[in-house]
């Protein structure tokens, strides 16, 4: 049976150009049997693949999502993680890709040359590798409410940087105050220690230096611990 399988699997590759249109043959035509599909999976495992980060911002119109992802799968690519976001008038993506080595310069310059997107591909890692990854010590939740001010966003973060803390995730939102003509300012993000924690390391410390900055810009700023490795059970620092 495995002897059969190999040859008709060489028979098919050979009068098909794609290695996508194969494997769609492979598993959802040609192949009817479980075992025959498994067969074929493992054939393609063995397809050299590329990964790459996309990030595209335009002017925001329909179909963005369409067109970049279009271009991705004709090229026997697929899309992991992603994330988009609208941005004033403007949308943007970044999305982690992996596609067939040889296809890898068709992609990109399939993709770069898209009218009205000003995208980049970085070339990256697998990201299933197995790697060793830093154990985290400290884990907390900035949150911010209040009056826009310029430059806020650099003060909360340098504090967050002063202390020796990464930013894992951030999001900022802007909408007019439900009285007077202001304009309400919102920020969270999720900010990471690794461990071992500095000696001086002090979640309060990080807390009042935000709360005098607060009082400064006229907002309210908070910090939640979510995991501190000094303590048995996650705590809460208001």
């Amino acid at each position: 049976f495995l002897l059969s399988s190999y040859y008709y699997l060489r028979y098919t590759i050979k009068n098909l150009s794609h290695p996508i249109l194969s494997y769609t043959m492979f598993t959802k035509r040609a192949f009817t049997s479980p075992a025959m599909q498994r067969a074929a999976l493992r054939c393609f495992s063995t397809i050299e693949k590329e990964f790459i980060i996309v990030n595209a911002v335009g002017s925001d119109r329909r179909g963005i999502v369409s067109d970049i992802t279009k271009i991705v799968v004709d090229n026997g690519g697929n899309v992991g993680k992603s994330q988009a976001a609208k941005l004033g008038s403007h949308f943007g993506l970044s999305m982690h890709i992996s596609i067939p080595k040889r296809e890898s310069e068709a992609l990109q310059a399939s993709l770069t040359s898209l009218p009205g997107l000003a995208t980049s591909c970085l070339v990256t890692d697998d990201p299933s590798a197995v790697t060793i990854a830093p154990k985290i010590g400290y884990s907390g939740r900035f949150t911010l409410t209040g009056a826009d001010n310029p430059g806020i966003v650099h003060r909360v973060t340098t504090i967050i940087s002063n202390h020796h803390l990464h930013i894992d995730k951030m999001e900022t939102s802007e909408e007019d105050a439900p009285f007077g003509g202001t304009s309400l300012f919102q920020m969270e993000c999720i900010a990471t220690a690794m461990s071992p924690l500095a000696s001086g390391f002090n979640a309060e410390v990080i807390q009042d230096d935000l709360q005098n900055l607060g009082n400064m810009m006229n907002c309210d700023i908070t910090l939640e611990t979510l995991r501190d490795e000094r303590d048995d059970v996650p705590a809460n620092v208001a």
